[in-house]
């Protein structure tokens, strides 16, 4: 059995705080090929990725405000009040989020009746991505922040992904450098936890 690989899954950590980079296209496509398996696979992959640049971060925090578009915070801002006020507050609050870091990757439960698996086994399957998404991003040297919001089920961020009926979004991992003052503690090697195990 190969100890790095081991050391990977056992050291794997979420990252104190992201800096703006982003892995290249072809090598977060690469980690996600490695994450799906190879093909024949049963279940086969029922997840997949939706994913969000810095750039787009104004639209994703709208969707999450509850908003349709993103608003003008250039200009005068007209006097608000009630929900228009609090929408404004939770789209500031969602830029910072849907910036942190480089990237952010929608977890997406994507069910495939075709398969003959029953909806709970591939979902409990979709939720094995994100611990090999993160021990994948950490061997290849990237920090990443796993985030779970109640905004996630609404009509705006579903459009905002264009989801199908059948989706939901498991969570956001966001991906970038960590920053320089923190890198080497985040890949020292740590204790491990022991696991309580009962042998029958």
């Amino acid at each position: 059995m190969s100890r790095t690989f081991l050391r990977v899954l056992a050291q794997r950590r979420p990252a104190p705080a992201l800096t703006p980079d982003a892995p290249p296209r072809e090598e977060l496509e690469a980690v996600l090929r490695a994450v799906a398996g190879t093909g024949g696979a049963v279940p086969g992959p029922s997840w997949r990725v939706v994913v969000t640049t810095r750039r787009s971060a104004p639209e994703l925090a709208a969707a999450m405000a509850g908003m349709t578009t993103v608003p003008n915070m250039t200009g005068p801002v007209p006097r608000l009040k009630g929900k228009q006020l609090r929408r404004l507050a939770a789209f500031r609050g969602a830029l910072k989020w849907a910036g942190t870091g480089g990237m952010c990757l929608a977890v997406v439960f994507s069910p495939d009746g075709g398969q003959g698996v029953p909806r709970k086994e591939q979902l409990a399957a979709a939720h094995g991505a994100r611990p090999l998404l993160e021990a994948a991003f950490w061997a290849a040297g990237w920090g990443t922040i796993w985030e779970h919001r109640d905004e996630a089920r609404q009509d705006t961020v579903r459009d905002y992904y264009g989801l199908g009926p059948q989706e939901r979004i498991l969570g956001w991992l966001f991906v970038g450098r960590v920053p320089r003052a923190a890198a080497a503690d985040h890949v020292v090697t740590r204790p491990l936890v022991e696991v309580p195990v009962t042998w029958l």
